[in-house]
């Protein structure tokens, strides 16, 4: 019996979504239910990121745009971004008529320029599920939230498109494709999900991201800072993917460091650096991009704190890579994280937008009025018995067996 074909799509190979659905194509293609094909819109990955079993397909092979394309980008960006999500439309449509998959899992696309409408076009026989990394399917905007210093709401748009014109495309698909599935991945989402999915009678599910197994048998946080050359000394908080946009919250960090004694405190950042004040009691460490899992395993691992002051998420995997690397994070009240991070238990949280309660929470922990190595077991446990790979494995597979079954 031929086995059923399963598309997971996705803008690009690497990033947070990208790094989900890879993760799932690999534990999909080892359980032998389906022929799992991989396709996104980056050159061809490295070699040994995918089993042997997973079908790799490179949709845009080339990171340059065409000639022409170039050429319009020099005049206007937007209409670039247009003739690139044109582009991409075709070579995915011509894919799909090639392959002729089963079942196509969507995750985030709008890095590829594609949106609603393109998922639209793909032929209406061929069932879709769209797991829900951030708002912008929803919403879209990826999160938004209100600035505390001025009152005023923010919104992280992303894409090439209008919000205007994303919602009428989202009430389009959602009326028009009844063999939809929109996934969550937190309580959080699903509640955001919940008029649309009332409005339009569309079907949910709620699978927990999952971290990679690299977290899950990180090292001791000793071996960590021999490893990495951090002092022993030192009482060591942690910021990773940290980009130079206010949505982050590193304002909000460097406000709260800015009002308690550094003497003795560390600070460790992997990702963008951000542009950092004068603390001159500060001990800074920075490790840039950080590509291998084993070697950010290693950086959570040797932290006291991961800090995660971030203003509009709806559960960052940070969170999770921290917890189960046996980090308690210490986290912005906000999205989905207090579904995660217990306060007290297996982790901290501090009013969103508040450094002086950031501050407070820093300077307690340093000073051992919280448990942290205890919290920190309590959240490698959570986080092994709730968002192990093997866990969503087992969860998309019923759900494809459910679409699927005759």
């Amino acid at each position: 019996m031929k086995k059923p074909k399963i598309v997971l799509l996705s803008d690009h190979i690497n990033g947070g979504a990208a790094t989900l659905a890879n993760m799932l194509a690999n534990d999909l293609a080892q359980r032998a239910e389906y022929q799992i094909e991989r396709w996104h819109f980056s050159p061809p990955a490295k070699a040994g990121l995918f089993t042997g079993q997973v079908v790799e397909r490179s949709l845009a092979p080339s990171a340059k745009r065409p000639p022409l394309e170039r050429l319009i980008k020099n005049v206007s960006r937007t209409l670039a971004a247009h003739w690139r999500a044109r582009r991409h439309e075709l070579a995915l449509h011509q894919a799909i008529q090639t392959e002729r998959p089963d079942l196509i899992h969507v995750h985030n696309i709008h890095s590829a320029d594609l949106y609603h409408g393109s998922l639209l076009k793909i032929e209406p026989h061929i069932p879709l599920i769209w797991t829900i990394h951030d708002l912008w399917p929803i919403k879209g905007h990826a999160c938004s939230w209100i600035e505390h210093t001025t009152g005023l709401r923010d919104r992280y748009e992303i894409g090439c498109r209008t919000r205007a014109v994303l919602l009428q495309a989202r009430d389009e698909l959602l009326k028009q494709r009844r063999n939809l599935t929109l996934v969550a991945p937190s309580d959080y989402v699903r509640r955001v999900m919940r008029p649309l999915i009332s409005r339009f009678n569309t079907r949910e599910e709620m699978i927990p991201h999952v971290v990679r197994p690299e977290f899950l048998s990180a090292p001791t946080r000793e071996a960590g800072r021999g490893g990495l050359g951090l002092s022993k000394d030192l009482f060591w908080l942690g910021v990773g993917a940290t980009w130079n946009n206010n949505r982050k919250g590193m304002d909000v960090l460097w406000r709260a460091l800015s009002g308690i004694d550094c003497k003795g405190l560390g600070l460790a950042i992997w990702g963008q650096e951000p542009e950092a004040p004068s603390l001159p009691d500060l001990t800074l460490r920075t490790f840039g991009s950080v590509s291998s899992p084993a070697q950010m395993a290693t950086l959570y691992a040797a932290m006291d704190l991961f800090i995660c002051p971030t203003k509009g998420d709806t559960g960052p995997l940070t969170v999770l890579e921290s917890m189960s690397s046996g980090t308690p994070p210490l986290a912005s009240r906000i999205g989905g994280i207090p579904e995660r991070v217990k306060h007290g238990s297996t982790g901290l949280l501090f009013p969103s937008q508040e450094p002086a309660a950031l501050a407070r929470l820093i300077e307690e922990a340093r000073a051992g009025q919280w448990p942290l190595q205890e919290m920190g077991m309590a959240a490698q446990v959570y986080a092994h018995a709730n968002h192990s790979p093997e866990i969503q494995g087992v969860q998309y597979s019923r759900l494809y067996q459910s679409i699927l079954a005759p």
